[in-house]
């Protein structure tokens, strides 16, 4: 959830205003899968998808949030698949138009990283939490 004092939600006219169209995804359509070339990121209007791996949910990503970002930045294959639980909207972002916005768009590149952090954050706690139910008490 965003914290109103400390970051604004993405304004979704700027992708109109430089001519980023949106798409809608149905619900229970996989957008991403597992292994295939990253080439897009998306990032989400309304709506929630679900990431799983080894088909085993692990996240659900909502209203203002993005997926597929991992494979863009660095050029690699999918590592999860993605699902649409409901209906979204979206807007798909392939590395050009993602760089142009990271240059017009300074708030861009800051709301991206916070949620990249954000992320990170999220995952290390389930992490600290699988390690400590996995210490044998003996």
């Amino acid at each position: 959830m965003l914290d109103s004092l400390k970051e604004r939600p993405i304004d979704f006219r700027i992708f109109k205003d430089l001519k980023i169209p949106e798409v809608v995804i149905r619900a229970g359509e996989t957008i991403v899968t597992e292994g295939d070339d990253g080439t897009l990121m998306y990032m989400i209007r309304k709506g929630t998808v679900e990431v799983r791996i080894n088909g085993v949910p692990v996240e659900e990503i909502s209203d203002g949030g993005i997926f597929g970002e991992m494979a863009l930045l660095e050029h690699a294959t999918r590592s999860a698949n993605i699902v649409a639980k409901t209906d979204v909207e979206a807007v798909p972002l392939d590395e050009k138009r993602f760089m142009m916005l990271m240059a017009k768009v300074p708030h861009f590149n800051l709301l991206i990283m916070r949620l990249l952090a954000r992320r990170i954050r999220k995952m290390n706690s389930k992490l600290a939490v699988l390690q400590a139910v996995s210490v044998d008490p003996a």
